[in-house]
């Protein structure tokens, strides 16, 4: 199985490449982006390309990250990724989690949204998950909404690596209800 290219309204999504670490580096690194996606942490072109080295390894499954590309210019990307943090809440062991980072220039245009609807769908549909997880942190309220607004639900808080972090939960089933 591979990563299929997605179309939305406005953006395609395009599996990611060794050849987009430049641009991804550069979003992934502004204070905006990196405040939420690396725990406030500084991220240098070796941090970046572990992390797309990670991603890469998770695309033979149909898994991994994708590009979120307007006109072909990179704004931004998103992935389903193993979770990353059962170690605080051990309900997200074994399951998928998206992830959505845009350049801060392309917030609040509806890119976000629809790209994790695609990605969704591809987990259930394609990928025949029965259910995936999500986290954000507590203070990230632009990521709670895209969350839920999707279909995700709220399942707790507790102590994350910076700050307190919220887990979700969608369900296959509800997602099916949710979309018809």
């Amino acid at each position: 199985m591979s990563q299929p290219t997605f179309e939305t309204p406005r953006a395609t999504l395009v599996p990611t490449t060794l050849a987009d670490l430049e641009p991804l580096w550069e979003i992934w690194r502004d204070p905006d982006v990196r405040r939420f996606l690396f725990d406030d942490q500084p991220v240098d072109r070796a941090r970046a390309a572990e992390v797309v080295d990670g991603c890469l390894t998770e695309a033979p499954s149909g898994r991994g990250l994708w590009t979120i590309r307007e006109h072909g210019a990179v704004i931004g990307c998103a992935g389903l990724m193993p979770v990353t943090w059962s170690e605080y809440d051990p309900t997200g062991a074994g399951l998928c989690e998206p992830i959505v980072a845009l350049a801060p220039a392309s917030w609040h245009c509806g890119h976000a949204v629809e790209g994790l609807r695609l990605l969704v769908g591809h987990a259930f549909d394609t990928l025949d998950l029965e259910c995936i997880a999500g986290a954000t942190d507590v203070p990230n309220e632009a990521s709670h909404r895209m969350l839920t607004r999707v279909g995700f639900v709220p399942q707790r808080e507790c102590p994350g690596p910076h700050y307190r972090i919220r887990t979700y939960r969608l369900e296959r089933a509800d997602w099916r209800v949710q979309a018809n």
